[in-house]
C-alpha cells in the first residue's frame, strides 16, 4: 500500500523529492493522496478502539466517517491525482 511505503528510508517519494527530482506540485499531489488514503483507515481504527461506543454521538466519530470518505472524492478525485502524478512526475502520456 502506498501509505505504508511512502516514508521508508532508502526508497520512497520523500527520497526522490529530497534529491531534487520533483517540484512542489508533485509533492502536493502525493501528500494529498497519502492523506486521503490514510484518513479512512485511521477513523476506522478509532471507531474500533472505542468498541460499541465508537458510533455514539458523544465521541464525534460518526461525523469523521463521512469526512474521511469525502477526502477521497473532493476537491479532486483519486484518479485525477494519480493522472497528475503519472503525467507530470513520471512523464507518461495524458490518460484522460
Amino acid at each position: 500500500m502506498m501509505v505504508n511505503s511512502a516514508g521508508r528510508p532508502g526508497g520512497g517519494f520523500a527520497d526522490w523529492f529530497g534529491g531534487g527530482g520533483g517540484d512542489i506540485g508533485d509533492l502536493a499531489a502525493v501528500c494529498e493522496e497519502l492523506a486521503a488514503a490514510g484518513c479512512p483507515l485511521l477513523v476506522d481504527r478509532a471507531v474500533q478502539t472505542h468498541g460499541g461506543n465508537g458510533l455514539a454521538a458523544e465521541y464525534g466519530l460518526v461525523d469523521m466517517i463521512a469526512g474521511s470518505r469525502l477526502s477521497r472524492i473532493a476537491p479532486v478525485s483519486r484518479e485525477m491525482v494519480l493522472n497528475f502524478i503519472a503525467q507530470f512526475s513520471l512523464g507518461l502520456p495524458k490518460s484522460y
